[in-house]
């Protein structure tokens, strides 16, 4: 079942990087909604969520499938802002130990979750330096 990410009062945002390209405001997975919105209430983290659905990403991202986002804001501040690495390092650390999990790439954690199995992913790194990834493995 999908449903959309609430906004929590104003600290989750959904502002594409594209602004002639549509809303990422779009229903994911009900277990990835909860996630993202556990770890906001957690950390009282803002967040901009500038990819759901849609984009452009690998022919298996979890994108496709509603079980997937990125983000490239925390506290209005992109996220490779060296100014902001502490809470970019705090955001991801509370996403790779969420019980859904599925992966948490970025510019500090980069790992794959299935099942209780945990995989390093460090060269998934490069490629997250501007954003966080974050899915839920259901």
């Amino acid at each position: 079942m999908k449903r959309q990410i609430f906004n929590l009062n104003g600290k989750i945002t959904f502002i594409n990087d594209e602004p002639s390209k549509p809303s990422p405001n779009l229903p994911v997975s009900k277990y990835l909604a909860k996630l993202i919105e556990d770890i906001v209430r957690t950390t009282n983290l803002s967040i901009n969520i500038n990819s759901t659905t849609g984009g452009s990403h690998s022919k298996t991202s979890f994108h496709y499938h509603g079980m997937a986002i990125d983000i490239n804001l925390i506290n209005n501040k992109k996220v490779d802002d060296p100014a902001n690495s502490a809470d970019v390092r705090k955001f991801q650390l509370m996403a790779s130990q969420h019980k859904d999990i599925g992966e948490c790439f970025g510019p500090f954690i980069n790992i794959r979750k299935r099942g209780n199995n945990i995989s390093q992913k460090p060269q998934m790194r490069t490629k997250h330096l501007n954003h966080l990834h974050i899915s839920s493995q259901r």
